[in-house]
């Protein structure tokens, strides 16, 4: 960096550092720092971290993503927010402006989870891969939080979030009576979603007949 810094430059260089310092989460695909919908009126909105960004030439993403919902929360439902998200092999940018963070991401072991939660549907078609949109932290959140963000299966209370056991990866098999609600159980407790598959393609045979 050469040259003299523009005061608006350096401004969005101290805001940057500190909310990477307070809120920013590093793991195998990047940053990500996380804000709640409409927190404009406390702090800084993803799109005002994104301006920072764009002022310090940091190529960056802003994606929807949900945490768990607050325990004092009446709805329990999930709370939206956006978050920005810099690739890993856009940090560099970022080093210029905050030189201690190029050991960290050294430091980032090479198994480390990744801002995406992958899970299977069954369809009547077959097998889909999805992902969910959650906050990049969701691999520290407690055993209590992955509960109420319903990251832990439905039927056994296992921890999904545990990707090291094939036989307990999570599924969405939902009941016939909430087709539109997502229920995630593991593996074991749902015949890897085989037995959902077929009942799927057996009521869309019985819905082409109908219409035959």
């Amino acid at each position: 960096m050469t040259g003299a810094i523009a005061p608006e430059v350096r401004a969005a260089q101290r805001r940057i550092v500190s909310t990477i310092n307070a809120s920013g989460k590093l793991n195998g695909d990047g940053l990500a720092m996380w804000r709640e919908a409409n927190c404009g009126e406390w702090k800084a909105t993803a799109a005002d971290i994104g301006r920072d960004l764009d002022l310090l030439q940091v190529p960056h993403a802003i994606v929807t993503a949900f945490r768990f919902p607050l325990a004092s929360s009446y709805s329990k439902a999930m709370r939206e927010g956006e978050e920005v998200h810099v690739l890993r092999k856009d940090l560099p940018h970022l080093f210029p402006w905050m030189p201690s963070l190029e050991q960290t991401v050294a430091d980032i072991p090479e198994d480390a989870p990744g801002w995406d939660f992958t899970l299977f549907q069954p369809r009547a078609e077959g097998m889909a891969i999805a992902k969910l949109a959650l906050s990049a932290e969701w691999p520290a959140w407690s055993k209590k939080q992955a509960r109420a963000a319903r990251l832990v299966c439905a039927e056994c209370d296992y921890d999904l979030r545990e990707f090291t056991d094939e036989s307990r990866l999570p599924y969405d098999v939902r009941l016939p009576e909430q087709p539109k609600k997502r229920r995630l159980v593991c593996g074991q407790c749902c015949n890897d979603g085989v037995d959902e598959m077929e009942r799927l393609a057996t009521l869309a045979r019985a819905s082409r007949g109908l219409r035959a």
